[in-house]
């Protein structure tokens, strides 16, 4: 079981990656009071804001004046949501750390379940997800179709039907810092961090308002942060590709060369079959470099060492229980 000592009193950090939700901030705000009501301990919100053009940031500092616990962080510019949620890790002051979504579809009442889950001895507490209401059929196919190339490819094991809604011990909040990755997965960081996990099901409900501000193209970087980071799979599979290749041309060109001494050769079966073999054999070679050189861009941008974001300013309300030491770095 979990336990804080009486000089160091139970906190619980929630960090939420926030775009464009400026009409979602105050609702947010209020359900999770209420949890942490009823839980009866502290809390601390952080809000890891991408620098909006609509008033998300003069909606969180109204809620200054209302005594919430909030600490805001903005970026100097748009770095996406994976390292608005590493920064938001970099930031929490917590025994245990609750990672939420601003929109609403992720129900705060379930960090209950999630505490008490978490003071029974599991680390890393994961909401999965039973159903998923308000979300369009073709996304959630997608959905479907990059868990099980997931589950299937990747090294470590992530749980299917999980978002970033999950609970962190301070101990695995601390390891999931070390991966100081460009990229960041938080799903597959969290498995590759390990400790003793547990699933807790939910439905989830449709967005409170506005629409999510995850595009196709995100949703995309997203599922390649899943997989390349954590699998040797499609470079194996370029070169398993290429040695099969190399075996059905060997065998194909005996096979046609045989055929061709016994039955005699036709003037156009020759450039029918070159034709084919080049244009398959193309495909197979620009796919490969594509995934090889997916390989390639992330070590160069990992070697290059840049900072993997750059905080404008960090705000904290007076009602924060513990204050961040003045002035914080921006974490390389």
């Amino acid at each position: 079981m979990n336990s804080v000592n009486s000089a160091n009193p139970l906190l619980i950090s929630v960090v939420v990656p926030i775009y464009r939700e400026e009409r979602n901030v105050r609702p947010l705000t209020e359900r999770l009071a209420h949890v942490f009501a009823r839980l009866g301990c502290s809390w601390e919100l952080i809000f890891a804001l991408d620098p909006s053009p609509d008033r998300t940031h003069d909606e969180i500092l109204r809620l200054f004046d209302e005594q919430y616990p909030i600490r805001v962080i903005t970026f100097s510019r748009r770095i996406g949501k994976p390292l608005s949620l590493i920064a938001g890790l970099d930031h929490v002051q917590g025994n245990a750390c609750v990672i939420i979504d601003a929109d609403l579809q992720d129900p705060p009442e379930l960090i209950e379940e999630m505490v008490r889950k978490w003071e029974e001895g599991f680390e890393v507490v994961i909401a999965g997800r039973v159903s998923r209401k308000g979300e369009n059929f073709l996304y959630l196919k997608a959905a479907q179709t990059f868990y099980w190339l997931l589950d299937k490819m990747s090294d470590v094991q992530v749980p299917k039907n999980t978002g970033d809604f999950r609970l962190l011990d301070v101990r695995v909040v601390e390891q999931i810092r070390r991966f100081r990755e460009r990229h960041g997965f938080l799903r597959g960081m969290t498995a590759a961090a390990g400790f003793r996990t547990t699933v807790i099901p939910y439905d989830r409900d449709p967005r409170l308002s506005g629409r999510t501000q995850i595009s196709f193209r995100g949703a995309l970087n997203i599922a390649l942060d899943g997989i390349v980071p954590f699998s040797r799979v499609p470079v194996r599979a370029v070169f398993v590709v290429g040695v099969s290749l190399l075996a059905i041309g060997l065998v194909s060109a005996c096979v046609w060369l045989i055929a061709g001494l016994l039955n005699g050769f036709s003037k156009n079966e020759p450039i029918t079959f070159l034709c084919i073999l080049i244009t398959f054999l193309s495909g197979i070679v620009v796919s490969s470099l594509g995934i090889l050189g997916e390989y390639l861009v992330r070590t160069y941008e990992e070697t290059r060492e840049r900072p993997l974001y750059i905080v404008d300013r960090i705000e904290e309300s007076p009602s924060l229980h513990r204050k961040l030491p003045d002035p914080i770095e921006p974490t390389a």
